[in-house]
């Protein structure tokens, strides 16, 4: 296994982390602001999508960078 896939196999795991997190974060903070009528769920909802879908932008980039560089050193 190169540097680079152990990099992006590494990269991966953390999203897929950040993204498990995020969503149960997400699932309970939305039960909280609809069931329980508490406002401040409502901010901590919108937070855990947006950083669950930043993990996911995060590991999109360094994937395009990790395959920019194979391109280039061939």
């Amino acid at each position: 296994m190169s540097a680079d896939t152990a990099l992006q196999k590494k990269r991966l795991t953390m999203m897929l982390a950040i993204d498990v997190v995020c969503f149960l974060l997400a699932g309970v903070a939305i039960y909280g602001a609809v069931s329980l009528g508490l406002g401040w769920a409502k901010p901590v909802f919108i937070l855990a999508i947006v950083a669950g879908l930043g993990a996911q932008v995060w590991f999109i980039l360094g994937w395009m960078r990790a395959t920019k560089g194979e391109g280039a050193s061939s």
